[in-house]
């Protein structure tokens, strides 16, 4: 057998191309060309797309609101931000005010501090009346929250556990937003407040405030109310005026029983026990024999709670005691729109049975008589302030993109 190596190669005659052939290839490398061009431009808008969402403050916000969405949504189950987001670090604190102690749960991003002080948005969180510091979906908001970088600050009070408003606890608010605003990693001007049902009105008594008006980035209230006076009529009368139209509502059972308990302080005490206990959920309502026995600004608050003397409810109000009276206004955040200096942002569900969607409407209307910087959303999927389920697709998708809208809003204004 031949060595490889010592074979001789013969060069074998040209085959002619085809006429076509030069042309063929001018195309190809045509296409190639624009395909190659094509994905350095597909390439490069994706790369601005990132930064933008990345480092503009606008697209960043609205990167962060479309993760926020699916944890408010979804608010017991897995969702991006669990997988993506940082690890959280949750600590308990207890700070004083004039009535008495503040407890905080705090929820922070489990990492190192970032290298700029100062550098992260803060959330005061109102969540209402009772003690929702176990509440699932409390919970899972405040780690979403938290995850995304956002130092959390769960608040409650001691009256606030006893599901009743206290008109003291306005001081409980802005010392545990002192708090926050004084946390290392939060900047200035960079915290805001989420008012959670009856929460709400004491955060906005807090930012109308003169020790942090002026470091409030924003205010959120979701389901809360505008007039303390306005709020019981509704409760008062069982119906709702709707442009016009007076609406039957009937309310739940845990707002008139603590309407009943911030009442309660302002009588004697057998007449606030009374009416309490007549008025809580599974109580039993008075006889004829006890309302006689009760003075007629308790009389009247029986009848605006109970609901079962819709024809004489103005009478009814004008016969609250001067200190029924009193807290009515001290507890409405009407009477301090003036004096905030921080955009509002107004959520409800508009089948609210805890606290009438009409007062988030009066709320705004007087927002855009003040020109206050404000957005208000109507929502559908939510039974007070938690998501209702079964009601398909579509309504989860219309609420979830207001919902988007509106975190975006309040992101882009922290950061």
């Amino acid at each position: 057998m031949d060595d490889i190596s010592t074979r001789k190669s013969v060069p074998l005659p040209p085959v002619p191309s085809p006429a076509w052939s030069g042309r063929s290839r001018r195309r190809g490398g045509v296409c190639l060309t624009a395909l190659s061009w094509l994905a350095r431009v597909v390439l490069l808008t994706l790369l601005i797309i990132g930064a933008m969402l990345s480092l503009a403050p606008n697209g960043r916000a609205a990167l962060r609101g479309l993760l926020l969405v699916p944890a408010v949504l979804q608010p017991n189950k897995q969702t991006p931000l669990t997988a993506t987001g940082y690890g959280v670090r949750h600590t308990r604190m207890v700070v004083s005010a004039r009535s008495g102690p503040v407890y905080l749960d705090i929820y922070e991003p489990d990492s190192p501090a970032p290298p700029l002080p100062g550098a992260r948005e803060g959330v005061l969180v109102i969540p209402g009346i009772g003690d929702e510091r176990k509440d699932s979906q409390l919970i899972n908001l405040s780690n979403s929250l938290a995850r995304e970088g956002i130092v959390v600050m769960d608040v409650t009070t001691p009256a606030l556990i006893e599901r009743r408003l206290n008109p003291g606890d306005e001081d409980a608010i802005v010392q545990a937003f002192l708090a926050l605003a004084h946390h290392p990693s939060v900047g200035t001007g960079r915290a805001g407040i989420l008012g959670i049902s009856g929460g709400g009105d004491l955060g906005v008594l807090a930012a109308a405030d003169p020790r942090i008006r002026d470091q409030l980035g924003f205010v959120m209230l979701f389901g809360g109310y505008y007039n303390a006076t306005s709020l019981l009529r509704d409760f008062g009368r069982r119906a709702l005026d709707v442009d016009g139209t007076l609406e039957p509502w009937t309310p739940n059972p845990v707002p008139v029983e603590a309407l009943a308990k911030t009442i309660a302080p302002t009588l004697p005490t057998r007449e606030g026990t009374l009416l309490v206990a007549a008025l809580s959920e599974g109580g039993k309502p008075l006889t004829s024999a006890q309302l006689a026995s009760l003075s007629p600004g308790a009389v009247a608050a029986y009848h605006l709670l109970q609901g079962d003397d819709p024809a004489h409810v103005d009478a009814n109000i004008a016969a609250l005691t001067p200190a029924m009276q009193r807290d009515l206004v001290t507890l409405s955040p009407s009477t301090v729109l003036g004096d905030i200096r921080a955009p509002i942002y107004l959520l409800h569900d508009r089948d609210d049975t805890y606290v009438p969607f009409t007062e988030s409407r009066a709320f705004a209307a007087a927002l855009v008589s003040a020109h206050h910087p404000h957005d208000f959303v109507e929502l559908n999927i939510f039974a007070h302030v938690e998501v209702k389920y079964g009601l398909g697709l579509g309504p989860l998708v219309g609420d979830g993109i207001r919902l988007f809208g509106i975190l975006t809003e309040l992101l882009q204004h922290a950061s």
